[in-house]
């Protein structure tokens, strides 16, 4: 009988402390957001890639950047995409988030016309959770080359 004991009590497993897992799951949770407060821009929102520079591009381009959205909230948001001018095309102009989900957004802007010099385009993400409204900013810099120079 004495063996059989000490055969048992080597295969018998310890009960989970669950309050353990919480502890360690709650505390990864807030490194992740103070890591992400720091790294993403957004007011309420986590946008990853708000803020592009494309540096110098030729007259005539078209640039293309994608910007991750995060809802980080614990409410379902509308989301209307408002450029600020004919020369910006976003993909689907209005969305609805769920808790927790996250899109990616494609911005596109055409050089086309743009006087040689230092450009920037701005898209406005009108952003609402059915009591508040609010808007945050995507920002596309670039330089288009003087068209002597692309020769």
């Amino acid at each position: 009988m004495a063996t059989v004991n000490r055969t048992e009590s080597q295969t018998r497993r310890s009960p989970i402390s669950w309050g353990g897992v919480l502890i360690g799951v709650s505390l990864a949770w807030l490194f992740l957001v103070g890591y992400a407060e720091r790294r993403l821009e957004g007011n309420r929102l986590w946008l990853m890639g708000a803020t592009y520079d494309a540096g110098v591009v030729p007259a005539g381009a078209v640039i293309a950047h994608q910007v991750w959205v995060f809802n980080p909230t614990g409410s379902t948001l509308e989301v209307d995409v408002m450029p600020h001018c004919g020369c910006t095309v976003v993909e689907e102009p209005k969305r609805r988030m769920l808790p927790l989900t996250g899109f990616p957004l494609t911005v596109q802007v055409d050089t086309t016309g743009k006087r040689a010099g230092t450009q920037e385009q701005r898209v406005e993400l009108i952003v609402r959770d059915g009591r508040y409204s609010w808007r945050e900013l995507i920002t596309v810099r670039f330089t288009v080359q003087d068209a002597s120079l692309s020769r």
